[in-house]
């Protein structure tokens, strides 16, 4: 069993991380909601998977089939609603973040957090740089945004402890509990392909470029802010 956190993402950080780990476009297709279970298709580029998600004694159980890339947009096209993104595996200490910026059908930054039980989901401390958890608002799921929408646009604050925080993960560096707080079995099945993406022509982060890019971003959001 898979148990995840999430929480909203300044899209300002998103980017950066994207632009320093690079990312894989995802798109989503889900068929409508039934009582006990849901289904969706997800293509990752030349990657397709059929997903069953059912509630069961101990909690939400997942289980994903491998299809061919033609039979995903098949059912692409059959399924009720989409979400459009793009996600980028990014290592926190043992564990995995996700970094998902979704285009469609609305503009959200999300990250999300994996754990194998939820005493480790529970012992976690999120980083600095990690904005409102929002774990059991069930707007905030791809299910959800795709079938229902979400009207409201969260805002998150930006602050130097944030950018300080996304510096030091980007160069590897975190508190102590992020690196016990999480079993490395935690990285088994959805985290396989993530590890690969990170693993490959990882590109080296440079310090000042990072803290330029990121001051002209926040005097952007406070200058909107102010003209507002």
């Amino acid at each position: 069993m898979i148990v995840r956190r999430r929480f909203l993402l300044t899209p300002s950080f998103a980017r950066l991380i994207r632009r320093e780990r690079g990312g894989l476009r995802h798109v989503e297709g889900f068929f409508p909601e039934q009582r006990d279970r849901s289904s969706w298709v997800r293509l990752e580029e030349d990657r397709g998977l059929l997903i069953l998600k059912t509630l069961g004694t101990d909690g939400e159980i997942e289980d994903q089939t491998e299809i061919p890339v033609g039979h995903a947009h098949a059912l692409l096209d059959v399924c009720a609603r989409e979400v459009d993104y793009t996600r980028t595996a990014l290592p926190i200490g043992e564990a995995h973040a996700f970094v998902d910026e979704i285009v469609r059908p609305r503009v959200l930054h999300l990250v999300t957090v994996e754990f194998l039980s939820e005493v480790e989901a529970s012992a976690f401390r999120p980083l600095e740089w990690f904005g409102r958890e929002v774990t059991k608002d069930r707007r905030y799921t791809h299910q959800s945004i795709a079938l229902r929408g979400l009207d409201d646009t969260p805002e998150i604050p930006l602050s130097d402890a944030a950018l300080n925080s996304l510096i030091d993960t980007l160069e590897d560096r975190f508190p102590v509990q992020a690196r016990m707080a999480i079993d490395t079995k935690a990285k088994q099945v959805s985290v396989t392909r993530a590890k690969a993406q990170t693993s490959a022509e990882v590109v080296q982060v440079n310090l000042d470029e990072i803290e330029q890019a990121m001051m002209r971003e926040m005097e952007k959001t406070l200058q909107k802010g102010k003209s507002e």
